[in-house]
């Protein structure tokens, strides 16, 4: 496309919002007219109806916009490891969000070859029912999620495109958790086609996924082999077994009374119990230079008081009884830093961080320094501004955190 063509393009996009955000003002404005309760029920439904159609073709947009950007290597341009990193950082997406964008757009997005010829969307069935507005982005990201894993080799493609056109008309008349039910059980009767053992199949559908939610809990999904699920259940077996609870009673007999705990809340503190095991033997392997470890960062009047909160270097609250619960299982390394952090400094003796460095580089960066970056502590390795062999020192005013992928692209970056 020639230069004039460029800017002819330009201000076509250009005009294109700007129409769709007077189209968008005026309709705000008419849906806040008080005549908007004249309409009748269905009237009121059917507008309800016609809009939520629009709204469901709105991420056709994003797709578009996103696949363009990975074409053109957008990431790399702009020091990022990913496109979700990119839409975190110019359009302040929580992970999550950036994480559905790109995978939507990958899954219904349009695609090109090699060659720059068109190629149908990787799932023809769900991008043409968003096309037409009969789904929206949280079913098309329930479907696009429950098929993701029989991608894999293994699976009869017929049997994962029948499964996606059944996933796709239910979509259209069915409720949002009928559809999750739905999904697990197609994704359950697909069958393999039989080129691989059933014990590759597994070691291939193999999956743990699990994320923080916004009210400080942990979730997620997992798929295990046989193997690693016969090692789970024989550690957090005998550590969910109900318990028999014993007190005291008033006139000073034994009065037992049974766990109240449902099997889920057993096997889960069961499985933090191996965890704190773990953690307590000390057998970890290193991370960015220092054996596995909680960070908690607490205010030392809130530690003395017993009162308020500690925060986790992944952002979690914690109640300061339960930091005191946990440090009572674990050392307590103090970090006690003076403004030239005098005491920590190596100088030339060494030339890696040591750990009590690394632990106040923690505290002090709260993980990767890069703007924009939001990689926890325990992610990142020690990077010295003035490179060791030119001379730079093992002090904390020369060293900061990055994350690995901007370790390794600094020197290039700047």
């Amino acid at each position: 496309m020639s230069l004039e063509g460029d800017i002819d393009y330009a201000i076509t996009a250009s005009n294109a919002v700007g129409h769709f955000l007077t189209g968008l003002d005026q309709l705000i404005k008419v849906l806040a007219d008080p005549s908007l309760s004249t309409l009748d029920q269905d009237r009121l439904i059917e507008l309800m109806q016609d809009l939520e159609q629009g709204r469901n073709r709105i991420p056709l947009i994003d797709h578009a916009l996103i696949g363009n950007a990975e074409a053109r290597n957008l990431p790399d341009a702009l020091t990022q490891p990913s496109m979700i990193r990119v839409l975190m950082s110019v359009l302040r997406l929580s992970p999550g969000e950036a994480s559905r964008r790109v995978r939507a757009a990958a899954a219904v997005g349009e695609r090109t070859s090699m060659l720059g010829q068109p190629l149908p969307p990787r799932r023809p069935h769900l991008a043409a029912a968003q096309q037409a507005g009969r789904i929206g982005p949280e079913q098309v990201s329930i479907i696009e999620r429950a098929l993701a894993p029989l991608d894999r080799r293994g699976f009869d493609p017929d049997a994962i495109d029948e499964g996606e056109q059944l996933l796709v008309e239910f979509a259209d008349t069915s409720a949002v958790k009928d559809l999750r039910i739905l999904a697990e059980q197609i994704v359950d009767r697909i069958d393999p086609d039989g080129t691989l053992p059933k014990d590759q199949l597994n070691q291939d559908r193999r999956h743990v996924e699990f994320h923080q939610r916004g009210d400080g809990s942990w979730a997620g999904t997992l798929r295990l082999t046989g193997a690693l699920g016969s090692k789970l259940q024989a550690l957090l077996g005998p550590l969910a077994k109900r318990r028999i609870n014993t007190t005291i009673g008033p006139n000073g007999r034994l009065v037992e009374t049974p766990d109240e705990r449902h099997h889920g809340q057993r096997m889960h503190d069961a499985l933090e119990d191996v965890c704190d095991r773990l953690l307590r033997s000390n057998t970890m392997p290193e991370s960015g230079g220092t054996p596995a470890t909680v960070i908690v960062t607490i205010d030392l009047d809130d530690l003395l008081a017993r009162t308020g909160y500690g925060t986790s270097s992944d952002g979690t609250l914690i109640r300061t009884d339960d930091v005191l619960r946990m440090a009572n299982q674990a050392d307590i390394v103090p970090a006690v830093l003076t403004r030239t952090g005098a005491v920590l400094d190596l100088g030339r003796t060494r030339r890696i961080a040591s750990p009590s460095q690394t632990l106040a580089l923690y505290a002090r960066d709260a993980g990767c320094s890069f703007p924009g970056c939001d990689r926890a502590p325990e992610w990142c390795e020690r990077h010295h501004l003035i490179p060791w062999i030119e001379g730079g020192e093992t002090n904390l005013n020369n060293l900061t955190l990055l994350c690995r992928y901007h370790h390794h692209n600094f020197a290039t970056r700047g």
